[in-house]
């Protein structure tokens, strides 16, 4: 079940017949060229996939898209296990397919290629294709290169696919509580989870918040420092210029927060080494009650819950108050982006910008995402409601073309309407309030080659100084020793040069 977009809708104000050709001014061509040749245009594409297998080529789905673009697509599908290895060979070897989907756009590889002209400069090209064009301005921000567009954004909501904490709202409505709106509302829920028997047992079993870190960031427990410094990643837009959170007095707070939180045993002692499976199981088992997460798992891990305790419920928070006012985070509007190499002929070119325009239509959108109406899916109260034969997908449908709703990560296999709502309402109250990462795509060389060192560093003295094994003080002295590198500060200042670029364009 999902709420249509209008976002979607007003891409494409037409009826949905002929809509290659009359939704983009060169769909026509797929179409056309495909009758000239007397046979569909083949496509190569190389893709991974989230399903337990890939999926079929002969999905009845993947071909009627064949059929309403005249196409015949070839497609690798890659485990996402493997499938940056997978890339990087691939580019390498110089022999790219027609269509290659890169999940990690900014990678130095890519730009080289980028720079070197191995990949189709998009940015001129797209005011002839008006549903690509209709993406969200940030999808395309958030993957260009030196201002240009060298790829088809790999499309995500900007709402809901970024951490924020999730609760046991079963244990708040136990305990008499509700769900908090700032720190230390969070602080008193996190004592009351731990100490208060939220799961009814008679036993003193439970902890408050549990999470996952990084060797060379917070993680899952980055949200209070974004809380606490109004700001969502290590960069903030301030006078013009990006200011590194490192220095800021919200990340030495949010470390004296943490502390006591570990000190007092609200926080799972060994989050450090957790992998996030772990974490959602000890959520599932009733043994925390609190972890960080996109908004879609808050049904997925309910329903698995609701087995065996029917008012079992995730809440996740759309926001969080801090001495800046509420923090929600915003996403980047996209993961990965779609490339086409330079040495597919121009003519080629445009009939692959059309396949992909088809994509971001509603009638090719709503079909790769939730297949045929009537038979997979069908329309109530503006939510889509899938039937029991859509249960044969157990990942997306034809995941070349992605959901472009704004309430997709709402939505989660089986969830029930009442959910769903207020999942949907979640999102808009953060719409209202988040700030996205601004230094998304930005380039330093010096960074490239030593910031994982530093990042490293500092992500190892955090811990110590939660776990009790070094002072606060320890990071005072530490960041001010940053402030004497120079090295460090040779990054500060080519992260805000190619910011100014940015901006200026």
């Amino acid at each position: 079940m999902m709420k249509k977009s209008s976002a979607i809708a007003l891409s494409c104000m037409i009826g949905m017949s002929g809509v290659l050709a009359a939704c983009s001014k060169s769909g026509s061509e797929v179409s056309t060229a495909g009758k000239e040749a007397n046979k569909p245009v083949e496509i190569n594409i190389m893709s991974d996939f989230y399903s337990p297998e890939p999926p079929s080529d002969q999905d009845p789905i993947r071909l009627e898209i064949e059929k309403k673009t005249n196409t015949k697509l070839n497609i690798t599908w890659v485990s996402p296990n493997n499938y940056g290895d997978k890339t990087n060979v691939t580019l390498a070897s110089g022999d790219l397919p027609e269509l290659m989907l890169i999940r990690e756009p900014f990678q130095a590889q890519i730009r080289k290629m980028a720079d070197q002209g191995a990949f189709w400069d998009l940015t001129p090209l797209l005011k002839d294709y008006k549903n690509l064009s209709a993406f969200p301005a940030e999808s395309w921000k958030n993957t260009s290169l030196n201002g240009k567009n060298y790829g088809i954004p790999f499309t995500r909501p900007l709402y809901g696919t970024e951490g924020m904490p999730i609760l046991r709202k079963d244990w708040l409505d136990q305990l008499g509580m509700q769900p908090p709106k700032n720190l230390d509302e969070m602080y008193a829920v996190m004592q009351a989870f731990t100490e208060k028997d939220p799961d009814g047992n008679g036993k003193k079993d439970t902890i408050g918040l549990t999470a996952t870190v990084n060797a060379n960031n917070m993680g899952s427990l980055s949200w209070v420092e974004n809380v606490l410094n109004g700001n969502y990643g290590k960069w903030k837009e301030q006078d013009d210029k990006l200011i590194d959170m490192t220095f800021e007095k919200g990340t030495k707070d949010a470390l004296i927060w943490l502390a006591m939180a570990y000190k007092e045993g609200l926080l799972a002692a060994d989050f450090p080494t957790l992998k996030n499976s772990q974490v959602r199981e000890s959520i599932t088992t009733n043994k925390v009650g609190i972890f960080t997460d996109a908004l879609k798992p808050t049904w997925l891990l309910t329903g698995q819950m609701r087995a065996a305790n029917p008012k079992a419920d995730l809440l996740q928070l759309s926001s969080l108050e801090g001495p800046q006012g509420k923090f929600a985070p915003k996403g980047s509007g996209a993961f990965g982006f779609w490339v086409i190499p330079k040495s597919v002929p121009e003519a080629k070119l445009k009939q692959i910008l059309a396949f992909m325009d088809y994509g971001a239509t509603q009638e090719g959108s709503v079909m790769a995402n939730f297949g045929f109406k009537g038979e997979h899916y069908n329309e109530q109260d503006g939510m889509y409601l899938f039937t029991e034969k859509a249960k044969v997908y157990t990942g997306v449908i034809f995941p070349i073309f992605q959901s472009l709703d704004k309430y997709a990560f709402a939505y989660q296999t089986g969830i029930p309407a009442d959910f769903l709502k207020r999942n949907m309402s979640i999102i808009d109250e953060q719409a209202k309030v988040a700030t996205g990462d601004p230094a998304i795509g930005l380039n330093s060389d010096t960074y490239n080659k030593v910031g994982i060192d530093y990042d490293k560093r500092t992500q190892d003295l955090k811990v110590k100084i939660i776990f009790g094994r070094e002072p606060i003080e320890a990071w005072d002295t530490y960041t001010a020793s940053f402030k004497a590198d120079a090295q460090y500060q040779k990054i500060v200042t080519e992260f805000n040069d190619d910011y100014k670029k940015r901006q200026a364009k």
